[in-house]
């Protein structure tokens, strides 16, 4: 057999089969758009909207509508989740490059562990805000603590640490981790202030710096996550309520860590940064996942607590309320959402603070905990500290106005 036609037909097999693969791949999104077959993958991360292409003539010819028509078929395509998907592992298994879209954006470190950027760049910079702002703001929040103090109850400032001020060993070369000593950041501006001023702080910046140096504590944020892991949730809870049973005079439940377990498990929100990678494997990104031991501390007298808090805040109370830390809670988050327990009340998409009668949510309660993470700071509540201030004096200029003769 002439050697050419023996290696045409194989090629012809081969183009064939090619052409059919290729013809497929063409057809399966329209074949997904028009049934929802086959099940797409969903994408992790929030991307910006897409508004409906513009239709009109004059869009024609000024090329608004072709742009927009081809923007919006590019997030509306079928199986869009799978192509993106594919497109990134391709880029990470070949250049180890992860995606860079419109939302959070990761940056890859050292030894696999992933960042947050917008906690790198405020690493890389010194804390912009002016002395009299965190001056005012402690000031505000002294005001707070006593005001609350009057009607007897307790007030702390939980600072959750930043993964790279914790571990800047393991963030990005050009992260200039040797000229950090000489850039003050706006925690290390406040903290000193807020002391000084006597504010109930619960300082887990500086709880994390002292742990990491124990002999045998186990990494405090996981490879890939932005956020404090279970492991050191569970000890900053317990710190917590020290500090409540302390500022109370209560006899209040808490929780020892006695020790860890590692394993593979991710749980909630400890790969978060790697799911935003958006890879085939959420697993591939993540690295060993630490969860605590725990020991309960019962108590005689679990408290009623009001949370105001960032992400950070809220990872912490979901390990307290699974381990029942107090007998109800609501939650601020970003004092723009509204949550509790135990009773049922799902968050609202928006809360209209002009409506809270925040002196009137307080009542009964022992405590208010603000928990936001330190890149915040000196901005402390989210608006709440001010509008309680301002809620409280508005009622004592009521009493006093109603007891002149």
């Amino acid at each position: 057999m002439d050697p050419a036609v023996s290696f045409r037909a194989p090629m012809k097999i081969f183009l064939a089969v090619a052409a059919g693969l290729f013809a497929l791949a063409l057809l399966l999104p329209l074949i997904h758009s028009a049934t929802g077959w086959p099940a797409d993958l969903p994408l992790r991360g929030v991307e910006d909207a897409v508004p409906p292409p513009d239709l009109r003539w004059g869009a024609w010819w000024d090329g608004d509508m072709q742009t927009g028509i081809d923007t919006w078929l590019n997030r509306h395509i079928g199986l869009r989740g799978r192509w993106v998907r594919a497109a990134n592992q391709i880029r990470y298994s070949l250049f180890r490059e992860l995606p860079r879209g419109s939302g959070t954006k990761v940056v890859p470190g050292r030894q696999g562990y992933l960042f947050e950027k917008g906690y790198v760049d405020a690493y890389r910079q010194a804390g912009r805000s002016p002395e009299s702002e965190w001056r005012a703001t402690s000031a505000a929040v002294r005001r707070l603590q006593d005001r609350l103090a009057e009607d007897g109850i307790a007030f702390l400032l939980v600072i959750a640490p930043s993964k790279a001020e914790i571990y800047p060993e393991f963030l990005p070369k050009d992260a200039d981790v040797a000229g950090r000593p000489f850039r003050r950041s706006n925690y290390e501006n406040a903290i000193g202030t807020l002391r000084q001023d006597g504010v109930n702080v619960l300082d887990a910046h500086q709880l994390f710096l002292d742990w990491k140096q124990e002999a045998g504590t186990p990494p405090l944020f996981t490879q890939s996550g932005t956020h404090w892991n279970h492991y050191a949730i569970a000890r900053v809870a317990g710190q917590l309520m020290e500090r409540l049973r302390d500022l109370t005079g209560k006899d209040l439940p808490s929780l020892r860590v006695t020790g860890a377990e590692i394993d593979r498990e991710i749980v909630g929100a400890d790969n978060d940064l790697g799911d935003l990678a958006n890879l085939w494997s959420r697993r591939q990104l993540a690295g060993p996942q630490i969860h605590p031991v725990l020991e309960a501390l019962p108590g005689t007298e679990p408290p009623d607590i009001l949370f105001v808090c960032d992400s950070f805040g809220l990872r912490l109370t979901d390990l307290m309320t699974r381990n029942r830390l107090y007998r109800r809670q609501d939650t601020y988050y970003y004092y723009a959402t509204h949550a509790a327990w135990p009773r049922p009340r799902a968050p609202s998409p928006e809360m209209d603070q002009r409506k809270q009668d925040l002196p009137g949510e307080l009542a009964g309660r022992d405590a208010v905990v603000i928990v936001e993470v330190e890149t915040f700071l000196p901005r402390i509540g989210f608006g709440f500290v001010d509008d309680l201030l301002k809620a409280y004096d508005a009622r004592d200029a009521a009493k006093a106005a109603n007891a002149a003769p």
